[in-house]
């Protein structure tokens, strides 16, 4: 159901706050992502989010999670849920794995519950990125090796490939030798060190390494979710 609103900014709405919560392991879930958590009345939560922690709080939960070609809720279906909410007065949080504005419709969100005059906060959380940096111990941006670092969509139906030292593919499980096949075409070295890391920061993490050249060929089902770090700061953890 579609809801007409009239321009008003004095209501009675309740506010919805965007929380990340990080990449898995809720000892990563920031204090104030916590407290935001702690005093909802609702909570909408993504398939990448701890449910053990949530149900743990006692508060209502709704299931809008999406995965590459299984969505519970579509966009457009998510936001009038949270916009339903908001206007019922209830304290609304919208839970997001990792980071709420990284690869997450964080910023479709804010804006089309703020073109309805409802309070939005944001509340970052540790993006996967820095997750897998923190747990390989691997630098993304190592004095000397990489000045630079990009964080892409693995899952673009047109794939980039920034020419920064450091790159950081996230969702692209499904696509890994094309993404391989990108890279190499654009130049990058076929002995170029990737790692991929499943269920980062939990306890069954995984981590693979490989080159461009083999992943670009082989045909190993690697377990999901899955990202991608590619980049000679790999080579690092040698010298420990």
């Amino acid at each position: 159901m579609m809801i007409q609103i009239t321009e008003t900014t004095d209501n009675n709405y309740g506010k919805v706050t965007l929380v990340g919560f990080g990449p898995g392991d809720p000892e990563l879930l920031t204090v104030a992502g916590q407290k935001a958590l702690q005093h909802a009345d609702i909570i909408f939560y993504d398939h990448l989010v701890n449910i053990a922690y949530l149900k743990s709080l006692q508060i209502e939960l709704v299931y809008v999670g999406k995965r590459a070609g299984d969505h519970s809720k579509e966009q457009e279906e998510i936001n009038q849920l949270l916009l339903q909410a908001a206007i019922a007065g209830k304290n609304v949080v919208r839970v997001k794995g990792g980071d709420p504005m990284i690869f997450a419709h964080g910023g479709e969100e804010v804006h089309f519950l703020e073109s309805h005059q409802v309070k939005v906060e944001v509340i970052p959380g540790v993006t996967t990125a820095c997750a897998l940096s923190a747990t390989s111990k691997i630098s993304l941006t190592r004095r000397g090796i990489a000045s630079s670092v990009a964080f892409v969509s693995g899952h673009s139906s047109k794939l980039q490939t920034p020419d920064a030292d450091t790159l950081v593919y996230y969702m692209g499980a499904n696509n890994l030798p094309r993404i391989a096949q990108e890279l190499l075409s654009a130049g990058r070295r076929s002995e170029t060190p990737v790692l991929l890391m499943y269920n980062v920061s939990l306890p069954d993490q995984q981590e693979f390494i490989t080159t461009l050249s083999r992943l670009k060929t082989e045909e190993v089902k690697y377990p999901t979710p899955l990202i991608m770090l590619v980049g000679e700061v790999i080579h690092t953890r040698k010298e420990r």
